[in-house]
């Protein structure tokens, strides 16, 4: 017996879930962009793969009245496994973020004060900031900001943003990490950069997966930080002053809220 129709008004799995829609509209998005990704290294890959193996041939079996030269074979070989190395290297952060993005986060939420978390994260990170030419200035706030919050997971979420501001500035500049409270009591962080800033027709895109403006970056570092602060209950904003730069500010809950 067929199963009768379901009567007109009835509810569609979207009706009964309304971020079923969206999170489908996700899923499709990831799975596109994690294609895209990695189809131009595993192309770059096989290309010098095939030039090894015509160099190598060439060794093997010289063509008649043309002597293959094996110091010049092995300088082109060295070349090629450096861009294999470079390019399977890449397959592997393309992977590392998707998991890292797609993955289970299980929050160990405890009281921490947003100053000290900063503290720690601008002592690690200024290193490198200085190796690429950048100034990192910290400020935090004269009394403590606190939040239940999961320190380790809050410090990547940031992270990312400082990672962020450096690609944005590839000849130097500044980035201005502060910690202070929103006018409604919250805690908040905010990473600001003296770039180009983001143009008005990016800054509603640039949380999504796999969006990226800049050559060699996946594309998820910025989706990875706002899932990483919804799941805190926060939120977070990105936008560019009009003398430039851009300004990112990250809100969370307060732990006597």
């Amino acid at each position: 017996m067929s199963e009768p129709n379901p009567p007109p008004n009835s509810a569609t799995p979207e009706d009964a879930n309304p971020n079923l829609a969206e999170q489908i509209v996700e899923l499709s998005a990831l799975t596109g962009g994690l294609a895209h990704e990695i189809r131009n290294p595993l192309s770059t890959l096989k290309v010098n793969l095939q030039l090894l193996d015509e160099d190598w041939r060439q060794i093997e079996s010289p063509p008649p009245g043309r002597p293959c030269d094996p110091q010049d074979v092995a300088r082109r070989s060295r070349t090629r496994i450096t861009t294999l190395l470079k390019e399977a290297n890449r397959l592997e952060q393309i992977l590392y973020d998707f998991l890292q993005y797609i993955g289970k986060h299980d929050l160990r939420l405890a009281t921490h004060d947003l100053n000290v978390i900063a503290s720690e994260l601008a002592e690690f990170y200024r290193p490198q900031a200085h190796a690429a030419g950048l100034e990192l200035e910290l400020t935090t706030s004269d009394s403590p900001v606190v939040c239940q919050v999961d320190a380790n997971h809050i410090k990547q979420a940031v992270l990312n943003l400082l990672i962020n501001a450096q690609q944005a500035m590839p000849d130097g500049g500044t980035i201005r990490l502060r910690v202070g409270a929103a006018p409604d009591g919250a805690g908040r962080i905010e990473v600001t950069d003296s770039g180009p800033g983001i143009p008005e027709g990016q800054r509603s895109r640039i949380f999504e997966a796999y969006y990226s403006t800049k050559k060699g970056g996946t594309g998820l570092g910025l989706a990875t930080t706002r899932r990483i602060i919804r799941e805190h209950g926060g939120t977070i904003s990105a936008d560019s002053p009009p003398g430039g730069g851009a300004v990112f500010t990250i809100t969370l809950p307060r732990a006597d809220s």
